[in-house]
């Protein structure tokens, strides 16, 4: 008798301890991060939650949102990732599906926290990664063309791209056609190379103008690397994914892009399972990589799991889950404390970061994204009317100072036209 009263408690417990566990729908457009939340999950990392993950597989990560919003309304997403920056969160604040941090953040690297600052100066949510963006290069491919270290100046790039290019490569692959490769990746990496920080600085909060030639540098040098032929013929047609195909192949040694293709998910490997990676940066006067809050981790206030889903954004500010993140998506983890990494890849774009990345962001300020149009949309229009020859570097200037100036934002009154 007492040995089935013993297993009455037995199940009796058990059946309270399943009953204690919340499962929360997690939304990600990043397929590298599935088996990292799976194994969170089956490892019982957080206490009481379980994850089921879906990863939205769309074409254009524009499509991702949309989709993601009308899954809260209909209590559905939990826990989601989010592109970074104020202008991407505000439309979240305005519907009340967001809200102030409840997270503790202050063990997350300070550029990777602008990911998650609101128009309101707060924090909401937790960054999830820290992308370094240069010119990614495919190291053996340049090797081949007899080019064995990276470029000082601006004029050996411009050696090193006519070598290339008489060898029958695409010295650098452009994807036109993807609006946010041009302003969040092609207009910062050009800055972090080409324009001073302190300048970028006084841009950001409306005290130097557009229209000034520290800035204009930016287009003048994309317009000279057209006009010698640097570019793929068909730059404005290229998508993401043929850019990446084309330097995996080999066919282009080089395209502006992120340190999220080294990732175990990446086509690179799928096409060339030996690729070597190089990063570098534009080799102007400043010479530095783009340091990019990658976006963040975000919780559905409305949820009715929204309790268990704080405790699983809270265990993402974590040293344990930056560990985790390292080893299983193998990027670096927005976190800015002390932990080992393994792969050389990361190590590498772990010490670029650390030793020359640019601190200052248009991509993600409030100042000049919260109207419209936003810089983050004149810029990619003007780099494209640039690179078609309908604008000077000169006359791209003018239009972005115009379009922000149209919506009152903080530089009118110095820079008015």
């Amino acid at each position: 008798m007492r040995h089935y009263a013993l297993l009455l408690l037995i199940l009796i417990f058990a059946s309270i301890q399943a009953s204690a566990v919340t499962t929360i729908n997690y939304y990600t457009w990043r397929a590298q991060e599935q088996v990292l939340w799976e194994e969170i999950s089956n490892r019982n990392l957080i206490p009481g939650v379980k994850i089921n993950v879906r990863v939205v597989r769309y074409q254009a990560h524009e499509s991702f949102k949309p989709h993601v919003t009308i899954e809260m309304l209909h209590d559905e997403a939990d826990l989601f990732q989010w592109s970074p920056g104020a202008s991407n969160l505000k439309p979240l604040i305005d519907k009340g599906l967001i809200k102030p941090n409840q997270a503790d953040v202050s063990d997350i690297n300070k550029a990777a926290l602008l990911a998650s600052m609101g128009p309101d100066g707060r924090y909401y949510g937790v960054p999830f990664a820290l992308q370094l963006q240069s010119l990614l290069v495919n190291r053996k491919q340049v090797n081949k063309s007899g080019i064995d270290g990276q470029p000082s100046s601006l004029d050996e790039l411009d050696r090193n791209f006519a070598k290339l290019k008489s060898n029958g490569v695409t010295p650098l692959h452009l994807a036109g056609s993807a609006n946010w490769l041009l302003n969040q990746v092609v207009s910062e990496v050009m800055m972090a190379g080409l324009v001073e920080e302190e300048f970028a600085d006084r841009l950001e909060k409306g005290q130097a103008c557009f229209t000034d030639r520290n800035y204009t540098e930016i287009f003048r040098v994309m317009g000279t690397w057209r006009d010698k032929g640097y570019f793929n013929t068909e730059w404005e047609k290229e998508g993401y994914a043929g850019m990446n195909n084309s330097v995996a192949l080999g066919n282009s040694a080089m395209a502006f892009d992120g340190g999220w293709k080294t990732g175990p998910a990446s086509n690179f490997w799928e096409v060339d399972a030996d690729f070597q990676f190089d990063f570098w940066a534009v080799p102007g006067k400043v010479a530095k990589v783009y340091a990019l809050g990658d976006g963040t981790y975000q919780v559905n206030h409305t949820s009715s799991r929204a309790e268990a889903a704080y405790k699983a954004l809270q265990f993402t500010a974590t040293q344990e889950f930056a560990t985790l993140f390292a080893e299983y998506v193998k990027e670096i983890p927005a976190y800015g404390g002390s932990i080992s990494i393994s792969n050389p890849i990361l190590r590498r774009m772990s010490s670029l970061l650390a030793d020359n990345s640019y601190t200052v962001s248009l991509f993600t300020s409030d100042r000049l994204n919260k109207g419209s149009p936003s810089y983050n949309d004149l810029v990619a229009e003007a780099f494209k009317k640039v690179l078609t020859r309908e604008f000077s570097p000169e006359e791209a200037g003018r239009f972005i100072q115009k379009g922000l100036n149209s919506w009152n934002y903080v530089g009118k009154q110095r820079c008015g036209t």
